[in-house]
């Protein structure tokens, strides 16, 4: 038997027997799309989605005016022997770990366009001795002396780590940070234009410190392809703010945020010994992303809550484009061009 037509079970009775398998064993939040027949295998197969809805409020924001859904999240598979109607499908746990998985992906997403909307504000914050010390070792360099000898980094390397400062100088050189010549590096039009200016970005340079904090503010906008090491240094900040963002996109507003339901930012990214520590060090990192104002806070009838940056709200939306996953949070005005997948139940 090897043609769907010789089989014993239809596919509306497959999508049935599918159907009742997840609703019973998985929960009714769960949908199903359309499915295929494998004529090898003599099965039927159908995707399981989930489909969260977002509700559409009004201009003021306060009432809902519409509700929409947002596109299919893929959990897993379904499928039921043609002959026999045995059905298989995924453990629940098998389902948490495909939603906390793009949980994971669509938080990530946002702690790099945030990185891109406000890498000027992020470079201001206190970074570990020796994170970013060989880009600092070379633009200080180029800003106090306004060039490198090539041959001094080539001795230095001999002894440091061998591609390290290289790897560095080719991003510096890709952003126009830093010229390469045959024997120097020199700083290149992008760092003139930061030197030349009185601001940048709206941070006041009034000192070579902040000509360092913007070059390394353009690094982080726009090396997000080095997101790993970027979030290896800001990791904490990023869970927070990228926590608050969410929420704000979600909203299409900036929203007055309980400084409790911000610890859900660090519990989404660290757990155990490493979560009770960052937890600890919470009130800091707030202290230190209102210093560079991304986060500020505002009291509420005796309550401290937290309020995000107009200015770095607008530059996250304005790179809807470039967000992946992100750019199903956003208002209908941004996201109601894209098609949205079928769903059947």
């Amino acid at each position: 038997m090897s043609t769907k037509e010789s089989t014993s079970v239809s596919k509306d009775e497959a999508r049935r027997l599918a159907m009742e398998a997840i609703r019973f064993n998985l929960g009714t939040y769960l949908r199903l799309n359309s499915g295929d027949f494998d004529g090898d295998d003599l099965e039927y197969s159908f995707p399981i989605i989930l489909r969260s809805p977002k509700l559409i409020l009004d201009e003021d924001k306060e009432d809902a005016v519409d509700l929409r859904f947002l596109d299919p999240i893929h959990v897993g598979e379904v499928t039921v022997d043609a002959n026999s109607k045995e059905v298989d499908y995924p453990t629940s746990s098998q389902v948490k770990s495909e939603l906390e998985d793009y949980e994971k992906e669509l938080n990530q997403a946002v702690q790099k366009a945030l990185v891109r909307a406000s890498g000027s504000s992020l470079s201001h914050l206190p970074f570990p001795e020796n994170q970013y010390a060989p880009i600092q070792d070379l633009l200080s360099e180029v800003i106090l002396n306004g060039e490198i000898e090539v041959d001094a980094i080539k001795t230095m390397d001999s002894y440091e780590d061998g591609e390290k400062y290289q790897k560095y100088i080719d991003s510096l050189v890709e952003l126009d940070l830093l010229k390469r010549g045959d024997v120097v590096l020199r700083s290149g039009d992008v760092l003139n234009t930061i030197q030349e200016k009185n601001q940048f970005k709206g941070h006041q340079i009034e000192s070579h410190q902040d000509e360092l904090n913007a070059a390394l503010g353009r690094y982080f906008e726009h090396n997000v392809g080095e997101f790993k090491m970027i979030k290896r240094t800001l990791g904490p900040y990023l869970a927070l703010a990228g926590y608050y963002y969410r929420r704000a996109l979600e909203l299409d507003n900036l929203p007055v945020v309980k400084e409790e339901d911000l610890r859900d930012g660090i519990k989404a990214e660290y757990d155990g010994r490493e979560r009770r520590k960052k937890l600890f060090k919470m009130s800091r990192y707030l202290v230190q992303l209102e210093d560079v104002g991304v986060l500020d806070y505002v009291y509420q009838n005796g309550e401290r809550y937290w309020v995000g940056d107009e200015t770095t709200f607008t530059r996250l939306k304005a790179s809807a484009d470039q967000l992946g996953p992100v750019t199903e949070l956003f208002s209908p005005s941004l996201s109601e061009q894209q098609t949205l997948g079928g769903m059947s139940d």
